[in-house]
C-alpha cells in the first residue's frame, strides 16, 4: 500500500490552532482514521506502534497520541491523532523511506482492519483551549448538516460558544468542519470536549439555564427548534488518551485566541 495512506491514517483530529490565519497564510487541518488490532496479536501490535511513534511521532507536528475508543459502532478501536499542520506539511512528510519501512513491518501486519480517512478544518474563533492543559478525555459529537444550513449551523455555534467561554472558561473544547462532505457519510461538523473525570458526564451541565442567561429567557429553546432544523441527527463518542501508544505525552501547550 502506498506510504500517503500510512501518513493520511495519522492525520490529527484534535489540537491546536495559534491566531486565526490570515488569507495570506494556510489554516490548519486535522483529521481522523479508526483502526483496530487483530485480536491474536494485540501484543505485536502495541509494541510495534509504540516503538514506531516514540522513533517517528514524538514531537512536532508530526507527532502523534493515541485514543481508545470506548463506545458505539468503533468501540474498542484505536484512534490514531496527528498534528495540527496546515496542507502543506504533507508534502514535507512524503519522502521518509525509514517511517515507510518501520510502519509497514512493524505495524501493518498485526492491523485487523483500516477504516477511511476525514480531514477537518479547525475553527479556531469558535473552539477554546485554555492555556496548559492535559489531554485525558474526550467527547466527541459529529453532525450530520442539513444541505444549505452552513450558515445557520454557524450562527448557533457561536451562540454556543459565547456560552462556554462566559459561564464555563476552564472547559476546553474545540469544533470542526469536514473538508470534504458526503450526503452518504453525515460527518459534517464535529465537536469535541475535553474532560478528566467520567463522573463529569453524570453531572447536569445545565446548559439551558447558562444559555438562556446569556441570550436571554426562552432563547435556549428557540435555537433547539432552529438546531433540529439544521441538522439531520449526530452520533456520540468517548475517547481515552492511550499513554503507552502515544508519541507525544499529555501536556497541551498551545491556546486559542479571540
Amino acid at each position: 500500500m502506498k506510504s500517503i495512506f500510512y501518513w493520511m491514517m495519522l492525520i490529527p483530529f484534535l489540537v491546536f490552532s495559534q491566531n486565526e490565519q490570515n488569507n495570506s497564510e494556510e489554516y490548519l487541518i486535522v483529521g481522523t482514521t479508526i483502526f483496530s488490532a487483530k485480536s491474536d496479536k494485540m501484543k505485536e501490535f502495541s509494541e510495534g506502534m509504540r516503538n514506531h511513534n516514540e522513533q517517528f511521532h514524538a514531537e512536532g507536528p508530526m507527532g502523534v497520541r493515541v485514543f481508545n475508543i470506548m463506545n458505539g459502532q468503533n468501540a474498542n478501536s484505536f484512534m490514531a491523532v496527528m498534528g495540527p499542520m496546515p496542507w502543506s506539511a504533507l508534502d514535507e512528510a512524503m519522502d521518509n523511506t525509514a517511517h515507510d519501512e518501520d510502519w509497514s513491518t512493524n505495524v501493518v501486519p498485526y492491523i485487523a482492519e483500516e477504516e477511511e480517512t476525514t480531514f477537518w478544518k479547525f475553527h479556531n474563533k469558535l473552539s477554546h483551549f485554555p492555556t496548559n492543559f492535559e489531554m485525558n478525555k474526550l467527547k466527541v459529537t459529529v453532525w450530520d448538516i442539513e444541505r444549505g444550513e452552513y450558515e445557520n449551523m454557524t450562527s448557533g455555534l457561536e451562540k454556543v460558544t459565547k456560552v462556554f467561554k462566559e459561564k464555563r472558561p476552564e472547559m476546553p473544547f474545540g469544533i470542526y468542519t469536514n473538508e470534504f462532505t458526503s450526503t452518504q457519510s453525515g460527518q459534517d461538523l464535529s465537536v469535541v470536549q475535553f474532560f478528566d473525570d467520567f463522573s463529569w458526564l453524570g453531572k447536569n451541565q445545565k446548559l439551558k439555564e447558562k444559555y438562556d442567561e446569556v441570550h436571554g429567557s426562552g432563547s435556549f429553546d428557540n435555537f433547539l427548534k432552529d438546531w433540529m432544523k439544521t441538522t439531520k441527527g449526530g452520533s456520540q463518542e468517548l475517547w481515552v488518551y492511550n499513554p503507552k501508544l502515544s508519541g507525544l505525552g499529555p501536556q497541551v501547550t498551545t491556546s486559542t485566541q479571540d
